[in-house]
């Protein structure tokens, strides 16, 4: 095998770890909601054990210029602003409502946010993406307000669209300040550990005494180990062997493998209206990523939950 083709092997393995990450992620998040521990809990055990191991290299090579605020901002929009959002929504909506819009409605929330915080303009083709997103979405809150839907389905895609803003709220501003995706991941993880997690313990409803240890140890391994290694290290890892664009054309996969999966393992079945609108955010997704396929590479920060927070 030359260096070339092996440097490939691996790229496509983590492509392939990677989305069955993700889809974990949207699996367990679901999963999650039908057993003991809070939103509030997930997230803690999420981000503490990291926020321990990144303490050392955030101590060692500082903020680099970011203030105390802007490092608190950025890790509260992607600490507990993404994550009990994220999975506050799945004590309400389907895996594939929140796959979809978690991934899906980035572009949606940054392009605003970009126009405003780093005054980027939005062009034809990414117009296009955009509006292909968000007639999707708006096909799942049809599909979470109809008849056959649970009463309060809509309440998760709400949910899920607040955590989807956040991130992009987040991305937009590591790309706007220029952070590094490594010293992004320490921040977030170091002050959402030190901040978030003991006004947790305090204030917020929690079920780790009562939750059985299987259950605890089974989401600190994935949240906390699984995500954060295929996050931090896996996705840049597969980007410098296969580029940006092969790489995040994953993302597109998540919503298909998380909703077929979620239709085999835990009976949600999909309506003729929400696979059209996860059809339609596929697409929109795709015409997003491939329209930087002749560009220079813009940074890229990959969310826990394989959500791309390119601004491009």
């Amino acid at each position: 095998m030359t260096p070339e083709s092996r440097e490939r092997a691996i790229g496509w393995a983590w492509v392939v770890a990677l989305v069955i990450i993700w889809t974990g992620f949207h699996l367990s998040g679901r999963l999650g909601a039908q057993l003991t521990l809070t939103p509030y809990d997930l997230t803690s055990l999420r981000f503490f054990v990291a926020g321990v191991i990144f303490l050392p290299w955030l101590l060692r090579h500082g903020l680099a210029g970011l203030s105390f605020w802007q490092a608190f901002l950025l890790a509260m929009a992607a600490g507990p602003g993404f994550s009990v959002f994220a999975f506050g929504g799945y004590h309400f909506a389907p895996t594939a409502h929140g796959s979809t819009i978690l991934a899906g409605a980035l572009p949606l929330f940054t392009a605003p946010f970009a126009w405003w915080l780093a005054g980027e303009r939005l062009g034809p083709i990414r117009a296009f993406s955009v509006s292909l997103i968000t007639a999707g979405i708006l096909f799942l809150v049809i599909d979470a307000a109809g008849p056959d839907s649970g009463e309060s389905q809509w309440i998760g895609d709400i949910l899920f669209a607040v955590g989807a803003a956040s991130w992009s709220l987040f991305g937009v501003l590591a790309r706007k300040w220029n952070v590094a995706p490594v010293r992004s991941a320490a921040i977030v993880a170091t002050f959402t550990a030190a901040t978030f997690t003991p006004f947790h313990l305090l204030f917020l409803p929690t079920a780790i005494l009562q939750a059985p240890w299987q259950e605890i140890a089974g989401q600190w391994v994935f949240q906390g180990v699984i995500m954060f290694v295929g996050s931090t290290f896996g996705y840049p890892r597969a980007v410098a062997a296969l580029g940006a664009t092969p790489t995040a054309t994953a993302v597109a996969l998540v919503p298909v493998a998380s909703s077929i999966l979620a239709w085999i393992w835990l009976g949600e079945a999909l309506s003729a209206i929400a696979m059209g609108g996860v059809a339609l955010v596929i697409v929109g997704t795709l015409v997003g990523i491939f329209r930087r396929r002749d560009k220079a590479a813009a940074p890229v920060i990959q969310s826990p939950a394989g959500t791309n927070a390119t601004t491009e």
